[in-house]
């Protein structure tokens, strides 16, 4: 059981490795709940700055509640487990804030956003994302970090108007994650791990549950006690 679950996981990061890759600026990622989306995000973040250290993250994490204080927890964790050690995470969080907005350092590539802070009158978006970003790419400033971002989106199918408006000038891949993608009609995902296949591993049962910070072993704790 344990050697299916970890071809179904890694198969759909190499997918997303492949996909990125690609000329396409836009990728949709659909796997179901409790297959342990947060690890296989960490993963592929992990393995795209191993080969392109010049990649930086921005992780907008969408759901309400605190999907982003539990995301940075979870990256730290695989981290001091020794996994995913090219990353480094940080939480936007407005315990930075002065007068002149939201101090984002810049020595970190993973950085979570929370679902709040980018709202249209939020702080951080009265300039304060705009001079980090253009900071990391070098837009717009000589003395920028050159660098690339990838925005993904953790439940993207929840509306992201702030973020998507911004997207052409700063975003060089964006990668949309969910359980339930909004797509066009006709529109298949880029990346999929198809939920027969999850419950053919013992990953999921034939019903939905867990929740989207689950990893590898809390999947397999639960699959055990059921």
């Amino acid at each position: 059981m344990l050697r299916a679950v970890v071809d179904l996981q890694n198969n759909a990061v190499e997918s997303l490795l492949t996909q990125t890759e690609t000329n396409k600026k836009e990728i949709t990622f659909k796997s179901p709940t409790g297959t342990g989306k947060t690890y296989m995000m960490a993963d592929f973040m992990n393995r795209v700055i191993s080969k392109n250290p010049n990649v930086v993250f921005l992780v907008s994490s969408l759901s309400k509640g605190n999907l982003a204080e539990q995301n940075e927890e979870k990256f730290k964790e695989y981290i001091l487990q020794g996994k995913f050690t090219e990353l480094k995470p940080l939480l936007i969080s407005t315990e930075s804030s002065s007068e002149e907005g939201i101090h984002i350092p810049v020595n970190y590539n993973v950085y979570i956003l929370p679902r709040d802070l980018y709202k249209k009158n939020g702080k951080l978006m009265q300039g304060s994302m705009i001079n980090f970003l253009n900071t990391i790419t070098s837009k717009h400033l000589m003395n920028g970090l050159n660098k690339e971002i990838y925005l993904i989106k953790d439940e993207c199918h929840i509306a992201t108007n702030n973020l998507d408006s911004i997207s052409d000038d700063y975003f060089t891949k964006v990668v949309n994650i969910s359980a339930t993608p909004k797509l066009q009609r006709g529109q298949i995902p880029d990346v999929e791990v198809k939920e027969k296949d999850a419950i053919a591993a013992k990953l999921i049962k034939s019903i939905v549950w867990g929740d989207e910070t689950d990893t590898l072993e809390d999947a397999l704790h639960k699959v055990q006690g059921n």
